[in-house]
């Protein structure tokens, strides 16, 4: 337990380490945060935006960020022709949990950034709850992860890349959509934790299931 538990570290440090090396990823994920929130403060200027359309540009945010960032978790590998090194060196297992650590790491980051500018760049009515919202991006980046992950595993070995990751993640990604768009709105509404933990709880429930199916379908894409 203890070796695969090193090994699926070290898939992650060493994407950890690629990421800190060429910065393409970081670079590209912080653009496009710090683009999207500008645009939607200029767009809706000192207006005050509504609990719901909050909570939904939120969660595109959340969403196509995870587009940029973690879609290329195994296709940067094809790209680079690292994914044989990897075959060789590493078990499938060590690899997908790898992938899966550095994702939701770097997934976890990306919308914390985003919610923070989110928050202090644009005025939104009523009192809300840092702490459900917090609660919120977490889950939600550990659901995003779950899906794309595996999906990007899938997408590497074709060729239309770039097509594919979203056409494939988004009918997965559904299931998480709706009820983190449902607890946002509930943060933003600044009620208690209580009232959101069905829709956590399913988010969290989702993803579980979704990483238990690509842990068993991994091993076959990965040797293909």
């Amino acid at each position: 337990m203890d070796r695969v538990l090193t090994r699926i570290t070290a898939v992650a440090v060493k994407d950890l380490r690629s990421e800190a090396r060429t910065r393409f990823g970081i670079t590209a994920l912080g653009l496009f945060i710090l683009t999207t929130v500008a645009l939607i403060a200029f767009s809706t200027s000192d207006e005050i935006l509504r609990k719901p359309i909050a909570s939904a540009m939120l969660w595109v945010l959340m969403v196509f960020t995870a587009f940029t960032g973690l879609g290329r978790s195994f296709i940067s590998e094809e790209e680079r022709g690292t994914a044989l090194f990897l075959r060789l060196n590493a078990s499938a297992e060590a690899v997908f949990f790898g992938k899966l650590m550095f994702n939701c790491l770097l997934s976890l980051s990306a919308n914390l950034l985003a919610a923070i500018l989110f928050l202090f760049f644009l005025s939104i009515e009523a009192s809300w709850s840092a702490g459900l919202i917090i609660l919120t991006v977490t889950i939600g980046s550990v659901g995003l992860s779950s899906v794309l992950t595996i999906i990007s595993a899938i997408v590497a070995k074709a060729g239309s890349r770039n097509t594919l990751l979203p056409a494939l993640s988004f009918p997965m990604l559904v299931p998480i959509i709706m009820p983190g768009v449902d607890s946002m709105l509930m943060a933003f509404a600044g009620m208690p934790l209580a009232d959101a933990a069905g829709d956590l709880v399913f988010i969290l429930s989702y993803a579980g299931i979704v990483t238990l199916i690509g842990y068993f379908v991994f091993d076959i894409i990965w040797s293909d």
